[in-house]
């Protein structure tokens, strides 16, 4: 009964295109089945190495060889639409039924229309990859994304993963890259409101594999793709931003993430290494220490690296200075200078207020778009947003100084957040006192601070 689902299925083509943009997807009205399909499948439960087939295709697939892998072009292709419909019809008759029957009988329990990839083409018959879109109705119920070879007018399941922890599915992407061994794919997903994944898996005409799993608590940002070091190839991009600086819809983030590349077999994540070149350390110790300001300034000096390592290192600098520059229209500009490194931007911000103001914890400093509406000297719920200010300002100055100890601001930065908290803390006080001589505001700031 679930196959009379497929005269009412939405199927999904899409058109896997070779670029960093997800695939445009195309509703087919529904086509007659053009040939007979073979599903002779054992049910079973995450990911299998071994593929399950017939023994006719078991023996066509044994003398295949990675090197007659014929993967998509830079042209867009789609699946057919007589190939996605049966294969949609397939992956409906797959799933388990609902526990209640609509009129047409037992239907299958996905919310979503089924979306169909072609993937790679052996000398055998071209690659699919199918899997439900939205969610499970029952969400106990195991997700699968199915991978079928086409043989003749046959389609074989070759693979299959679950997906087990009530996700929902958003979209495939293919992801082009310059192995001709492997298909590589991303599935985009999510898991409650906010959090979101994006599994990236390869296929090489036998096993399939999940070959990088990244997570964000930000939905639909977990996994990008993009060339981050020009070399012509997309790296995959996982986000590792704390979205939680205050709160969820507070706006204040830091801003980070992990660059990987495929080496053929796995992902390998890039990640800052020490330079021969003393212009580009320079940059290293300046990017360890949070200073991304700094980075920038010193990124236009540093001469064509000569060697992979540090070609990678100035594209991660590149990168990373570039998504923690703060932004006209940041929820918090004070914090976001702090996260840039530019600890003088954010004294200045201090002085527009005036010393009296800045040395109040309750003060009008406390100021942007996360404080519209907050009367901040009364609110006693903000209180624990002070904290948090204070505590990142720490954090950050201090290794800002571990680096540079003669960078003024960051000292004054340092002493003002810990003596706000408690005006008599000493750390705080020897740190107000070593810039006060330096500068007319810093000293009249101590003063508001210490005659509290």
């Amino acid at each position: 009964m679930r196959r009379r689902l497929v005269g009412i299925a939405v199927v999904s083509v899409l058109l896997v295109a070779c670029s960093v943009t997800s695939p445009a997807q195309t509703e087919t009205p529904n086509a007659p089945i053009a040939s007979p399909i073979h599903t002779d499948i054992p049910v079973s439960q995450g990911m299998t190495d071994t593929p399950a087939l017939t023994a006719q295709a078991t023996a066509e697939l044994a003398v295949m060889t990675p090197t007659q892998f014929m993967l998509p072009t830079s042209t867009p292709s789609n699946a057919d639409a007589p190939d996605a419909t049966a294969l949609a019809a397939t992956t409906i008759a797959q799933m388990p039924a609902t526990a209640t029957p609509d009129a047409s009988g037992l239907t299958a329990s996905l919310q979503g229309e089924i979306i169909v990839v072609a993937l790679s083409k052996s000398g055998d018959g071209q690659f699919f990859a199918t899997i439900s879109k939205g969610m499970m109705e029952n969400m106990d119920d195991p997700h699968p994304l199915t991978i079928y070879q086409k043989n003749g007018t046959t389609f074989v399941e070759v693979s299959h993963y679950d997906y087990t922890n009530m996700e929902y599915i958003s979209d495939i992407q293919l992801l082009p890259n310059p192995d001709q061994t492997h298909s590589l794919f991303i599935v985009y997903g999510g898991v409650g409101a906010h959090s979101s994944f994006g599994t990236v898996f390869s296929f090489d005409g036998k096993t399939l594999k999940s070959a990088l799993e990244t997570h964000s608590d930000a939905g639909g940002g977990a996994l990008k793709v993009m060339d981050v070091n020009g070399d012509g190839v997309q790296d995959v991009i996982g986000d590792d931003t704390d979205y939680y600086v205050f709160c969820y819809a507070c706006g204040v983030r830091i801003y980070t993430d992990k660059v990987y590349t495929w080496d053929g077999i796995n992902f390998v994540e890039q990640k800052l290494i020490a330079s021969t070149d003393a212009t580009i350390q320079k940059a290293i110790d300046y990017a360890k220490a949070q200073r991304w300001n700094m980075v920038t300034k010193l990124l236009p000096t540093i001469s064509a690296p000569t060697t992979d390592a540090d070609k990678w290192n100035v594209a991660l600098l590149t990168h990373w200075s570039a998504i923690r520059k703060p932004q006209t229209d940041d929820a918090f500009p004070f914090l976001s200078a702090v996260y840039y490194g530019d600890y003088d931007a954010a004294v200045t911000m201090l002085r527009a207020v005036g010393a009296k103001d800045a040395a109040n914890p309750k003060g009008k400093w406390f100021a942007g778009p996360i404080a519209e509406g907050i009367d901040a000297a009364t609110d006693s719920s903000i209180d624990e947003f002070r904290v948090t200010i204070f505590d990142n300002v720490v954090q950050f100055s201090t290794m800002a100084l571990k680096q540079d100890d003669g960078l003024t601001s960051a000292r004054f930065l340092r002493g003002w957040a810990k003596a706000l908290v408690n005006p008599r803390d000493p750390v705080g006080l020897n740190d107000l006192q070593a810039v006060a001589t330096l500068d007319p505001f810093y000293a009249a700031v101590r003063d508001a601070i210490v005659s509290r």
